[in-house]
């Protein structure tokens, strides 16, 4: 499968950030379904349920509802690329109705060792419409604070 260019009226938000783990401690926490359970949701969703087929072409179904008003949401990714525990790329839905067209943006996450020895990241999340980018980079750095709280 291959990944297509975000059109040109979107915005990418891109994180940096270094963990104090092995950076196979923290490829699990991206890519075991219960991790991502309890990190995924950040501040503003509760875990409800989550499928994840991890190969190139599979999905990942995460189920979740808004803390705020209890609406349902399922995020939807289609993995492009697997590479572990250095590279992973997936295309990112949200949908609170699964019959609302599909529109993904695509996400990207280059797993290093950093020069003191813990796990680095460098996250790309592409081809975020403009009116979402505040909410998207907000939401990353909300999942992440809660994912270094695991370690």
């Amino acid at each position: 499968m291959k990944a297509t260019a975000a059109p040109v009226d979107t915005k990418t938000v891109e994180i940096d950030r270094v963990f104090d783990a092995t950076i196979e401690r923290v490829w699990e926490l991206f890519t075991d379904p219960d991790e991502i359970a309890v990190w995924g949701c950040g501040d503003w969703y509760h875990h409800v349920d989550i499928d994840l087929d991890l190969r190139v072409g599979g999905v990942i179904h995460h189920r979740v509802t808004s803390i705020d008003d209890g609406t349902a949401w399922t995020f939807h990714g289609v993995y492009y690329e697997i590479d572990g525990p250095r590279r992973l790329v997936y295309s990112f839905d949200w949908k609170s109705d699964w019959r609302e067209p599909f529109s993904p943006s695509m996400v990207s996450i280059d797993f290093s060792t950093s020069d003191e020895g813990g796990a680095a990241i460098h996250l790309q999340h592409s081809g975020l419409p403009t009116d979402s980018f505040d909410t998207a980079e907000a939401h990353w750095n909300s999942f992440l604070d809660i994912l270094a709280g695991l370690i």
